[in-house]
C-alpha cells in the first residue's frame, strides 16, 4: 500500500511469473492529477499501474518506430555520385 491507500495490485492479482525477470525501471515526473488519471485507467482495465503504463507506452513506441521507418527513404541519403 502507498500513502494515498492504492496498492500496485490493488485487484487482487497475484505477480505473473515471467519467462523473463523484468529488471528495468524507470522514473517519472508527472502531475498529481495525471498519476489520478493513470491509477484510474489502469483500474478499469483491471490491471496493476506498471503494467499499464508499460503496456501503453510498448504500444506507443513501436507504433512510432513503425511509421519511423516507413518514412525513411531506402538506400544511401543524397545525390547518387556517378
Amino acid at each position: 500500500m502507498t500513502a494515498r491507500g492504492f496498492s500496485a495490485y490493488d485487484n487482487g492479482m497475484a505477480r505473473p511469473k515471467a519467462e523473463q525477470t523484468q529488471s528495468v525501471s524507470l522514473r517519472l515526473r508527472m502531475f498529481p492529477e495525471q498519476e489520478q488519471l493513470i491509477r484510474q485507467a489502469a483500474g478499469l482495465a483491471g490491471i496493476g499501474i506498471s503494467a499499464w503504463i508499460r503496456e501503453r507506452l510498448v504500444r506507443a513506441a513501436r507504433r512510432e518506430v513503425s511509421q519511423a521507418a516507413r518514412y525513411e527513404a531506402p538506400g544511401p541519403a543524397g545525390p547518387q555520385q556517378p
